[in-house]
């Protein structure tokens, strides 16, 4: 997956649900799954497919839900980089508690560059084995980490999907932007 469909994945799927009854989420992960042998949330790396299964089941309303799912989390900014304004409350709190825990934050520094083995990230943050692997868990859990599809499953290399985030506080509400990471393809 790419870095913003890693970020926005859980969110994604989340919200969906708050559209779609519970019936048709199931004939749509059965249809994925007998169709292309992928689950819904992996369905995002291969969008069409997801697409194009949603439109089956729930017919032309399909795209328009899709449509309301990813404008309720997030809002793509015209911009050379991949900025997007990020809606959802339960992801903007995990970037934030991720941003304000110490530990966390060295991580994706350490993984910010170009894209690590665990092994590498473990060398460079020097702190133990449990705590670190815990909070490794929980930013590839979160969407804050991710791999390159490329990469043998035995030696993945992990990158932050986050380049930089920002605040703005309009009229009393709390808006966060996220410019996602593009490293995916580099090497040290």
């Amino acid at each position: 997956m790419t870095a913003m469909e890693t970020l926005l994945a859980t969110p994604f799927e989340k919200t969906f649900r708050n559209f779609v009854d519970d019936d048709d989420i199931t004939k749509i992960k059965y249809d994925l799954f007998e169709q292309y042998q992928i689950t819904l949330s992996s369905s995002l790396k291969e969008f069409k497919k997801f697409e194009c299964v949603t439109k089956k089941i729930l017919g032309d309303n399909g795209v328009s839900t899709i449509k309301k799912t990813l404008d309720k989390i997030c809002h793509l900014e015209s911009q050379p980089k991949h900025k997007i304004e990020i809606k959802d409350e339960t992801l903007k709190n995990t970037i934030l508690d991720a941003y304000d825990d110490p530990l966390k934050k060295h991580i994706l520094d350490v993984a910010f560059d170009y894209p690590l083995t665990l092994w590498e990230i473990a060398a460079r943050v020097k702190i133990g084995s449990l705590s670190l692997s815990e909070n490794i868990s929980y930013l590839i859990y979160h969407g804050l980490l991710t791999t390159r599809d490329l990469d043998a499953e035995y030696n993945k290399k992990y990158y932050s999907t986050i380049d930089d985030i920002s605040v703005k506080i309009d009229e009393n509400e709390f808006c966060m932007y996220a410019t996602i990471n593009d490293i995916s393809n580099e090497t040290p």
